[in-house]
């Protein structure tokens, strides 16, 4: 097949290499941004995402990357993967996707299928506004990656879903088929604005999961309970399981924060209060703000020297949006502060940009020099496996707080580190013998 991509963002890469990939489809990314254009045509990844660079590398020869639409030769099937990010009042910013539905209209013979994130009741609408009469060549066709896992999510996807007009036809439904036929995973066909719901609802529901696990986290702490014993004993449950049971400082990205907001302006559009999805909102805030107080109640009231290893709202991805680590650094920064960060995939100045202040090192062991205090805030796997024993020495202060878990508290006591985490007691360094 001739595939069209548009937007070479997240979704947009990861779905436009994955079908390049398997060797039968040429893939031709539109995408408007120059810089992000020259970037994939020299071959270099506007965005981190494990096996994404290679596998496009791989595919060489299938795949191409142009400005518009008009220099696209007959596709056989339009993905259309821009962003729908939240806007400041709280609703989805469909700018992105309603200016692709407006370079649709020229093309009105194009088979399309939005693979965007939409905000429910909006799907109804996508026909009319790329300029077709109806829905007989269109669909929806959301996706369920995980960053930093996302290639892996594409090759054995949890699940394949269509939304499906009352007008789409069996020829359009086949040509999506085509493209997935070398895919195995369940098939999910279903009216468009059920799989709006699918999509907002299995993101809101993950979001749940975690705020529900930091409640317990945070009474396990006042009990002198450690939260890694509760959660093996609930998960033990098949009817909960351990997927998304990890506490840790607050999730964030840009799904489930987002959908929960979706849900929630969902519901009030229509009469109902979506008290769960506020709620999961509203403790994941209070996390971020609970784990910061916790630091700055162990700190002077300015002129601190904080650590902070990592950046990214999660390991294996540069994504700096909705970042707890990014909210923890402003409020140290606000008290007066001084924050040394490290992450193994930021670009320099990115955090610069997001946190006026900060100081980015350019390794992990850098952010304990001469620090009061050294904070665990992204599930980089490697900051697990530091020498806590030799860092200790370089501190002006061995304080640890342990926002993902990484640390064993036993590990950092003995190293010489008092140690804060997350649904575990405190514990106090070992004194060395003499």
């Amino acid at each position: 097949m001739k595939i069209t991509v548009i937007g070479a963002g997240y979704v947009g890469l990861v779905t436009g290499v994955s079908l390049a990939t398997d060797g039968r489809h040429e893939v031709t990314f539109v995408e408007k941004s120059p810089d992000r254009v020259n970037e994939l045509r020299r071959g270099r990844m506007p965005i981190e995402e494990p096996g994404l660079a290679d596998a496009f590398a791989a595919s060489e020869g299938r795949i191409q990357v142009v400005a518009s639409l008009d220099q696209v030769e007959s596709p056989d099937l339009v993905f259309v993967c821009v962003a729908t990010p939240i806007g400041e009042a709280g609703e989805s910013d469909l700018t992105q996707i309603t200016g692709a539905l407006e370079d649709l209209q020229a093309f009105p013979t194009l088979d399309v299928s939005v693979r965007s994130t939409l905000p429910p009741g909006f799907s109804a609408r996508l026909p009319a506004m790329s300029g077709r009469a109806d829905g007989a060549r269109f669909s929806t066709n959301p996706e369920f990656l995980r960053q930093g896992a996302a290639m892996a999510d594409f090759a054995k996807p949890s699940r394949i879903v269509v939304g499906r007009f009352p007008e789409t036809s069996a020829e359009h439904l086949a040509l999506v088929e085509q493209a997935y036929r070398h895919l195995e995973g369940p098939r999910l066909t279903v009216s468009v604005s059920a799989a709006e719901l699918i999509k907002n609802s299995a993101n809101a529901f993950l979001a749940l999961k975690l705020s529900f696990v930091n409640e317990i986290a945070a009474l396990s702490e006042s009990y002198g309970v450690e939260i890694d014993e509760v959660l093996e004993g609930i998960s033990l449950d098949p009817r909960i399981g351990s997927a998304y049971m990890r506490p840790g400082l607050g999730f964030g990205g840009s799904c489930l924060p987002k959908e929960l907001q979706v849900i929630d302006v969902a519901g009030r559009r229509q009469g109902l209060a979506m008290h769960v999805a506020r709620a999961a909102a509203q403790v994941n805030l209070e996390q971020q703000d609970r784990f910061a107080h916790r630091v700055l109640a162990e700190l002077p009231d300015a002129g601190a020297r904080v650590g902070l290893l990592g950046l990214s709202f999660k390991a294996d991805t540069d994504d700096l949006r909705g970042s707890p680590a990014i909210h923890v650094a402003r409020r140290l920064v606000q008290a007066g502060h001084t924050v040394i960060g490290f992450d193994p995939a930021v670009r320099p100045g990115r955090a610069e940009e997001a946190v006026p202040g900060i100081t980015v090192v350019d390794t992990a062991e850098a952010v304990f020099d001469d620090a009061d205090a050294v904070v665990v805030a992204t599930e980089w796997p490697e900051f697990g496996r530091l020498d806590l024993a030799g860092l200790a020495p370089r501190t002006r202060r061995a304080l640890i707080f342990d926002g993902r878990g990484l640390v064993h508290p036993e590990t950092a006591a003995t190293a010489g580190f008092a140690y804060r985490g997350i649904g575990r007691p405190s514990r106090d360094p070992v004194p060395t013998l003499t």
